[in-house]
């Protein structure tokens, strides 16, 4: 069977992001007055200097943010408070999608200076919060991102908003999910739906049941998970919420990969990145190369299964997405593994492992220790194998994963 090989361009283009932030302004500014600030304002240029094309992306970077601190500027004197408020928030949105994270932070951080002046403005700090909670979350910042999150819920119960506890519920279960701590997760989600109503709350509602999905992906109910997956995928379409049709496309392949349905898990994969590269969407991207990397490796196309490797490495790397690059790290190790290079194997598994140690991540380094298990049990290290699939036992025995359970079992 013929699967899918599809190349693609990946750089990442920073002047996307300009472009994207000028739509934003569009809502709150008339395209004439913009149009006619722009030309006034020093957009840099490329220096015809030589430079080091190692930080050839980082000075791109530097020179983005000076374009986007003066339409920032600008708009702060064109508009009514909760106008300028309500449009940093939207670019907060923005960043966070492309994987900005910082000038999502600091975006953040002026909305909350604001708020500090006005105590009307507590719903808007609220959300302030909740955004920095997210902002954690993606950078693996478990503990931050709780202060932020449990700051946020505070703030909407005293405000009597339950669509904003909703939220709060919604990201406090995908932080546990993060970490594969399946049953707070599960309970969390379940909590958000509590406080919201099905009829009006539609697009709450189908994130939610995105994320319930991924539970019930990883335990291994995958009837459960793709009737949860495609009731939030047709709304999401039916919304041409782009970004969030790509984060559940990628899901539904992680379902299909899980089932060993390759040829359905490629083709989720594929419409995941078409989505993810037409809007920018670096994440989602990165990790949708890493898991289509995963099946090629399965499937010993491992040329493929390389080159997919280093384009997620590439992207995670600058977007310092740790969890990524430690799945980058697992799949170099399996594919050295299968060369017979057990030294360079074994270290690219151990960095996996340090990598999802620090960050929490118990379901990522219950993966990473079987293949390190099969590793020692190739090279007749009976021990140490039976030390690292037990570790990834005791985990699986606790979120009940009985594949992964009866697959390690079968190492044993």
């Amino acid at each position: 069977m013929e699967l899918s090989k599809t190349k693609y361009n990946m750089k990442i283009k920073k002047t996307d992001i300009i472009e994207g932030t000028k739509k934003v302004f569009g809502k709150y500014l008339g395209g004439t007055e913009l149009s006619g600030f722009l030309k006034k304002i020093s957009i840099p240029q490329q220096s015809s200097a030589k430079t080091d094309p190692k930080l050839t992306t980082e000075l791109f970077s530097s020179k983005e943010r000076l374009v986007i601190d003066q339409i920032v500027s600008f708009a702060e004197t064109k508009l009514p408070i909760l106008n300028f408020l309500d449009l940093l928030k939207d670019l907060g949105k923005l960043f966070i999608a492309h994987g900005e994270l910082d000038l999502a932070s600091d975006l953040t951080a002026t909305i909350l200076s604001y708020t500090k002046k006005d105590k009307r403005l507590v719903g808007v700090a609220a959300y302030s919060f909740l955004n920095f909670g997210e902002i954690f979350i993606h950078q693996a910042m478990w503990t931050e991102s709780l202060f932020y999150i449990k700051k946020a819920f505070s703030f909407f119960n005293k405000e009597n908003d339950p669509v904003g506890m909703a939220r709060c519920e919604s990201l406090f279960g995908t932080l546990y999910a993060e970490k594969g701590q399946l049953s707070n997760a599960l309970t969390h989600f379940q909590k958000g739906f509590s406080y919201l109503d099905p009829s009006k709350d539609t697009s709450l509602v189908a994130l939610i049941e995105n994320n319930i999905g991924i539970v019930y992906n990883i335990r291994g109910e995958y009837d459960s998970a793709y009737t949860y997956f495609r009731r939030a995928l047709l709304h999401f379409e039916g919304l041409k919420d782009n970004q969030r049709v790509a984060k559940i496309r990628h899901n539904l392949g992680m379902l299909f990969l899980k089932k060993k349905e390759y040829d359905l898990a490629i083709k989720e994969f594929d419409a995941s990145i078409t989505v993810s590269l037409s809007g920018h969407y670096y994440p989602t991207l990165a990790i949708s190369y890493t898991s289509k990397a995963s099946i090629y490796c399965t499937l010993n196309d491992d040329a493929l299964a390389n080159a997919l490797a280093d384009q997620g490495m590439e992207l995670s790397h600058k977007l310092k997405d740790k969890l990524t690059i430690a799945e980058v790290y697992k799949i170099k190790g399996i594919l050295e593994r299968k060369k017979k290079h057990f030294e360079i194997a074994q270290n690219y598994f151990l960095s996996s492992l340090r990598l999802n140690s620090e960050h929490g991540n118990e379901l990522n380094y219950a993966e990473t220790a079987i293949e390190l298990g099969i590793l020692f049990s190739e090279t007749k290290k009976s021990e140490q194998a039976k030390k690292y699939f037990n570790e990834a036992l005791n985990y699986y025995k606790k979120i009940k994963a009985t594949d992964e359970i009866n697959k390690i079992k079968f190492f044993l």
